[in-house]
């Protein structure tokens, strides 16, 4: 319930200012990691996958799975027929892909991702686990979903 979440969030961030606590939320809703965070981890498959201050990520995802997972938020803005979604499924733990395990589900993927899974790279006091962290185009959600829309999907 929303009214309850909204009751919860608010005790939480008064008990945080009032005793100086740290906090970690652990979420799927991404309006509460925008509302409530400062710094965010972003996990696949049981990996950090991307960790950034909340306007960064939000602003410039380094991540394909984190720029996929804010392109799939709605926007009343905008009129689109289909909301935008990541194709495919999570794999099962037991049974990662090798290389990368967001790869399968990857519109960036090349061949080195299926076979080297990429460091957590440092780029500017941000991380991201994607070899094409640093030349990744420029992150626009409505364009983004868009353009994944069109091709019918997010996997290659």
């Amino acid at each position: 319930d929303v009214t309850v979440q909204a009751q919860i969030l608010a005790v939480l961030r008064s008990l945080q200012e009032r005793l100086g606590l740290g906090l970690v939320l652990i979420t799927h809703d991404l309006g509460v990691v925008a509302g409530h965070a400062d710094r965010v981890a972003v996990v696949y498959s049981g990996r950090v996958v991307e960790q950034a201050g909340v306007s960064e990520l939000f602003a410039d995802p380094r991540h394909p799975y984190t720029r996929g997972l804010i392109a799939s938020i709605p926007n009343l803005e905008e009129s689109r027929e289909r909301l935008f979604s990541i194709d495919g499924s999570p794999p099962a733990l037991g049974r990662l892909p090798g290389g990368c395990a967001f790869h399968p589900r990857c519109i960036y993927a090349e061949a080195r991702c299926r076979t080297e899974d990429p460091p957590l790279h440092d780029i500017g006091g941000r991380f991201s686990a994607c070899h094409f962290a640093t030349t990744l185009p420029p992150f626009h959600s409505a364009s983004l979903a868009a353009a994944e829309l069109d091709s019918g999907s997010m996997a290659p």
